[in-house]
């Protein structure tokens, strides 16, 4: 790993790790397996290579993942090729991005009952419908 900068660490493009790395951001160019705990962000670059398990604040997804991630916001970009199990608040996937596995995401807000008792159920509107991800895993 390089120097810590301003950014964060960053793991090479040509750099491999395999073990436990924790910290507060972290760039990874390079390749890169075992467990990451981070108190802060996580860019996992385009043609890099992520087999870990994950804790972090945010994660910008653009290259391979696989194992599980656990962030309180993910970003899966067009390039992005990921499996596992991945958990999060805040969750965008961008078009064409290949994510197989399970995507767990807080439930909808409960709306006041007071204010709903007589009507009926409504359709979520377009914007609680974003707030909510809809992915299905089916065989490569």
């Amino acid at each position: 790993m390089s120097t810590p900068s301003p950014q964060g660490a960053v793991l090479d493009r040509h750099a491999s790790l395999s073990g436990t790395v924790s910290g507060h951001d972290l760039i990874v160019l390079g390749s890169l397996e075992g467990d990451l705990r981070l108190s802060g962000r996580l860019h996992i670059a385009a043609g890099s290579r992520l087999r870990a398990k994950v804790q972090a604040t945010v994660v910008e997804l653009d290259g391979d993942f696989e194992g599980e991630l656990r962030a309180e916001t993910l970003h899966v970009s067009a390039s992005a090729r990921a499996k596992g199990l991945f958990v999060a608040d805040r969750i965008s996937i961008q078009e064409g991005a290949f994510l197989e596995g399970d995507v767990q995401a807080p439930a909808r807000p409960v709306l006041s009952s007071s204010a709903t008792d007589d009507a009926s159920p409504e359709e979520p509107s377009e914007s609680e419908a974003l707030a909510q991800p809809a992915v299905s895993a089916s065989p490569a």
